[in-house]
């Protein structure tokens, strides 16, 4: 990649670049199919209320038939992204047209690295995520600098010694009785955790480092993964084979567009 910037003049921005003004979904598209789809369109207006923009639902149709084309031209199995930014705008905060969607497409590579994750303290204040907003990924790369990662290391954040995530994705924890995952500010409402929610085989608790001790099994959710197994946290080895993980993945298997 060259380190030459590209520089260039115009009249307008798009207020996705110039504000951070947009949200953002990220799934799997395997075969023709999305995973829990109303999840994704329904967090995306959820989102995108809380900036003051908004999708006729008429709309849902032709964005998510577009996303299916872009998908079948590229691969069976594609991992896309379909952003949705404030619209262009001169000068100042006054938006002068309609919000704008981008597609993004790309194979999904799966990767069989083992996953050992090490807690680091967030350096910022704690934010509601009810959704995926380009400003939060700002800061997650912010964070990122400041804990000197020259790539995304496998990381459970963590503020105060109180579990928050991965960078990208949930976190479910085993305890020998039941998954938990955490909740409160900085959590992202992930449509995989969500969906494991709504089936009761997740529960919705603060979470500690020092419960850690307790953990027998651990596993990372997002939609790209679906679910992704922990072999170690903080050094502690996990039952990467407990029977307890099949449960999930039985329940995401069950379901359209779900490939593990």
């Amino acid at each position: 990649m060259s380190d030459e910037p590209d520089i260039q003049v115009v009249q307008e921005l798009n207020r996705g670049l110039s504000y951070a003004e947009a949200c953002f979904e990220t799934f799997r598209v395997i075969d023709g199919a999305v995973f829990a789809w109303d999840y994704h369109w329904q967090r995306l207006q959820t989102g995108l209320f809380s900036l003051g923009l908004s999708l006729n639902p008429s709309l849902q149709h032709n964005i998510f038939q577009t996303c299916l084309d872009t998908a079948k031209k590229q691969a069976d199995d594609c991992l896309v992204r379909l952003t949705v930014a404030g619209g262009e705008a001169a000068w100042g905060l006054n938006q002068t047209s309609a919000s704008q969607i981008f597609i993004q497409c790309m194979p999904y590579q799966k990767t069989n690295a083992e996953l050992h994750l090490s807690c680091y303290d967030y350096p910022f204040p704690l934010m509601d995520k009810p959704a995926k907003f380009t400003a939060d990924y700002a800061y997650t790369l912010r964070a990122m600098q400041h804990w000197q990662m020259e790539n995304q290391t496998p990381v459970l954040v963590c503020k105060s010694d109180v579990i928050v995530g991965g960078l990208t994705a949930n976190i479910a924890l085993f305890d020998g009785n039941r998954w938990l995952t955490p909740q409160g500010k900085g959590v992202l409402c992930g449509t995989v955790r969500q969906f494991l929610i709504d089936k009761d085989l997740l529960s919705l608790q603060t979470c500690t480092v020092a419960a850690l001790k307790d953990i027998q099994a651990a596993v990372l959710l997002n939609a790209g993964s679906f679910i992704q197994v922990i072999h170690s946290i903080n050094h502690m080895a996990l039952d990467t084979q407990h029977p307890a993980i099949n449960t999930l993945k039985e329940a995401l298997t069950a379901e359209q567009g779900v490939r593990l």
